[in-house]
């Protein structure tokens, strides 16, 4: 069978957007662009004029604090408040109807079906973001800070229209939080991005793609954390801890997490985390592990006890600098990215992993009318029953690599080229579904793409991207969706 990206009538449907890519300088460029963009920047809390900034390298940016706020608190002098975030347009082309906006690790429709053989088109604001980060006048020696941001991809009712869905968006929390520092450890309390990966420090692909790639940890959890950081230059190493709320709110106990990070100060690159331009960062190594209890109700129509089976798994995480950075001078540099990961009964922690995995439908020997049911209280694709009545976690191991080279124009912030590959892998996720549900199992998927981007101004980007998720299912057959994005924010 032919490619579907060689039939004549999705030819014509990729240039229709190629040519709206090719369009847009032109109207950026006519338009009044912000006038300022400043680079991201952690405060002391008791500055008055400095940046506050998002405190996830993926996706800090901050207004200037240039003029101090009013006290938050009466009498209180030295508070600061900052607003910030950014506006998105989307535009996408896939060579089928298998995906929304956002891909991460979604099921790809099969071949030979209507979703799996005809393309789609659509248009997006909802990864627009907005935040506020607050922060107090040091204490003593002891800094107190607070951050929120949201973006819109909240939960819609299932009766939502295509027309509501991407119109009419719901507000979603991504991170709320408070922070304490103190000269003897760290405290966190609230929901941002798990440890486990080490999420938003500096180990994301440089991608237009919503977060994640196929393969790829990245998950937001309520979480109290505890670090330290010992040493600093040239040689840094934070070591942390961290209860999460677990998967399963049934096993009564938290998931816990812990992860050691290594920093070479003296060895520097372009790091461009998701959708920002590269800013400076030193080398970087990094572990972590996540181990969690889960208490799964009886396989039955009215369970009757608890199963109980214990996941958890390791990461590995390198930020490495191949053609070094200048100071803050990024021409030329190149810097590569890469993750190793591999667990058993963690494949939210990848965000939206299934495999199509699901719990096999209960007995029905006397073909009982309605079928008898099994509720489930932990969600898919996490754990599932044997034909046995036997409940077993469900493995997955990734990798990903990606890789950013900066351009010398404009101090290597203002063309760049990146690009990644990812594969995951399940040794049992088909061995464990029914026979005649194996054909809707996927347990190898495989993600390619390369983007160029180009910041107009500091504060107005845009990027071309071409894309490719490949998954393979329980008989052999491989599904495909090609996707090619142009993307353009305006950060403030």
């Amino acid at each position: 069978m032919s490619s579907p990206l060689a039939r004549p009538w999705r030819r014509v449907g990729i240039a229709s957007v190629v040519g709206l890519i090719l369009a847009a300088p032109c109207l950026a460029f006519a338009a009044d662009p912000p006038t300022e963009s400043p680079p991201p920047s952690v405060p002391p809390a008791d500055a008055t004029a400095t940046a506050v900034s998002s405190a996830s390298g993926a996706e800090e940016s901050g207004p200037s604090l240039e003029s101090a706020p009013a006290p938050l608190l009466a009498g209180e002098k030295g508070w600061q408040l900052g607003f910030f975030g950014w506006a998105e347009l989307d535009g996408m082309y896939d060579t089928t109807q298998s995906l929304t906006d956002s891909a991460t690790n979604t099921t790809l429709s099969r071949p030979h079906t209507i979703a799996g053989d005809n393309p789609r088109f659509q248009g997006t604001v909802r990864d627009s973001r907005i935040g506020l980060k607050a922060a107090a006048p040091t204490f003593e020696g002891m800094k107190v800070s607070a951050f929120m941001e949201a973006d819109f991809f909240g939960q819609l009712p299932p009766t939502a229209t295509q027309d509501q869905f991407f119109s009419t968006p719901v507000p979603r929390l991504r991170h709320f939080y408070a922070k304490l520092e103190t000269p003897i450890v760290n405290l966190l309390a609230g929901q941002t991005y798990d440890l486990y990966g080490w999420g938003g420090s500096g180990f994301f692909v440089s991608t237009p793609a919503f977060l994640p790639v196929m393969g790829e940890l990245f998950h937001r959890n309520a979480q109290l954390r505890l670090s330290k950081v010992l040493g600093g230059k040239p040689v840094g190493l934070e070591v942390a801890v961290a209860g999460v709320r677990p998967a399963d709110r049934d096993s009564a106990v938290p998931d816990v997490q812990a992860g050691l990070k290594l920093t070479v100060d003296g060895w520097q690159g372009a790091s461009a985390q998701g959708p920002r331009e590269p800013v400076a960062a030193p080398m970087a190594f990094a572990v972590s592990a996540v181990g969690r209890r889960l208490a799964v109700a009886d396989f039955s129509a009215v369970p009757g006890d608890l199963h109980v089976v214990y996941a958890g798994g390791v990461s590995a995480e390198i930020f490495l600098p191949i053609i070094p950075a200048h100071g803050k001078d990024l021409s030329n540099a190149l810097s590569l990215v890469g993750e190793y990961s591999i667990g058993a009964g963690v494949s939210d922690l990848y965000l939206n992993l299934t495999g199509g995995v699901l719990f096999p439908a209960l007995p029905n020997p006397h073909n009982a009318l309605p079928a008898p049911t099994y509720t489930s209280n932990i969600d898919n694709g996490i754990a599932t029953y044997d034909a046995n009545g036997a409940l077993h976690t469900i493995d997955w191991q990734g990798f990903v690599v990606g890789a950013n080279y900066s351009l010398p124009f404009r101090q290597g912030k203002m063309f760049w080229l990146s690009g990644c590959y990812s594969q995951i892998y399940s040794d049992n996720a088909v061995p464990l579904t029914p026979t005649l549900g194996q054909n809707y199992v996927w347990n190898k998927g495989r993600y390619w793409d390369a983007t160029g981007w180009w910041d107009i101004t500091p504060a107005f980007q845009m990027a071309l991207s071409f894309q490719s998720m490949t998954q393979t299912f329980g008989d052999g057959v491989d599904a495909t969706n090609y996707r090619g994005e142009a993307s353009w924010w305006v950060f403030f």
